[in-house]
């Protein structure tokens, strides 16, 4: 089973992954850190690297809400030591798919596939979508 590891500012992540599982149930093998304003750069950089350690024992999929944040900035450094797979611009529907097909893909497939759909997920609705 591949891994599931979110990096978020505040309780997005932890969010985001109870709505998910309103929706399709209990996710398992997955988790979430959430960067507070309480915290270092150098506290959250060490929570990531825990779970990172502990969780890419098998394939592990870290997702972070934003380019160039914290959270990214924390899970980019550890790029070069481990093997994981990192997307950053994590929304709803890129989670939801990827917590539903994570074992039916390879972990490059997934990233592909995860990728293309979340982009497809962000509709401009005055754009005439709903009225053609």
């Amino acid at each position: 089973m591949i891994n599931i590891l979110i990096v978020t500012h505040g309780n997005y992540g932890k969010e985001l992954l109870k709505s998910a599982e309103m929706i399709i149930g209990k996710i398992d093998n997955a988790e979430s850190i959430s960067f507070s304003i309480e915290d270092s750069f150098d506290t959250l950089s060490e929570k990531v690297e825990k779970s990172v350690k502990r969780l890419s024992e098998q394939e592990l999929i870290v997702f972070t809400d934003m380019y160039g944040g914290s959270p990214f900035n924390a899970v980019t450094r550890l790029m070069k030591d481990s093997n994981f797979y990192h997307i950053t611009g994590v929304n709803f529907p890129l989670f939801v798919d990827i917590a539903v097909n994570r074992n039916s893909y390879n972990m490059e497939e997934l990233a592909e596939k995860i990728i293309k759909n979340g982009k497809k997920s962000i509709v401009f609705l005055n754009d005439g979508f709903m009225f053609d």
